[in-house]
């Protein structure tokens, strides 16, 4: 039994993580200053620019392509980390909701 109420606090733990990161995030895509830099500077903009240097002649002669692909890559590994965010937080906080409507329910 108690391992079972470990594992249960260890789950409540986790769910409240992943809603506290997804509201973190939610609060971070409001503010102004991140969606200029974050959103649309580096998804948007600094992405733009990567993709049109990879026909660039000059980089290709230069050897270069590589450098900017692993940009692109870091670009993408940070919008999936804010999608992972998201997804994990909307289920925890489902995960959560249900616990609290299967107590009232019981109770």
């Amino acid at each position: 039994m108690t391992n079972q109420n470990e594992e249960i606090e260890l789950e409540t733990i986790e769910r409240n993580y992943w809603v506290e990161q997804a509201q973190a995030l939610e609060r971070l895509e409001r503010n102004e200053d991140f969606k200029t830099v974050i959103l649309e500077g580096y998804f948007k903009d600094t992405a733009l620019n990567q993709v049109s240097l990879l026909a660039n002649d000059q980089i290709k002669r230069a050897g270069n392509r590589t450098d900017l692909m692993e940009l692109l890559v870091a670009i993408s590994t940070l919008q999936d980390h804010f999608m992972t965010i998201k997804n994990l937080g909307a289920l925890a906080e489902d995960d959560l909701e249900q616990e609290i409507e299967d107590e009232i329910n019981e109770g």
